[in-house]
């Protein structure tokens, strides 16, 4: 009689953390690149703030 070959629970579970962490890794890299997107797309919606510098002729004096 063949008996069927017995599954390693361990590798099982450390497959699993392996899969799973592998997951988490690639969502917060995911989410860390959309935000960088997100912030760039930001600043470029907002005008800027900056006053270009007085020619000599504007100069006060």
């Amino acid at each position: 009689m063949i008996r069927p070959a017995l599954s390693d629970p361990l590798g099982t579970a450390l497959t699993w953390v392996w899969a799973l962490g592998t997951a988490a890794g690639l969502a917060v890299i995911g989410a860390l690149v959309q935000g960088e997107y997100l912030a760039d797309q930001d600043f470029l919606a907002h005008p800027s703030l900056n006053v270009d510098d007085p020619g000599p002729d504007d100069a006060a004096g």
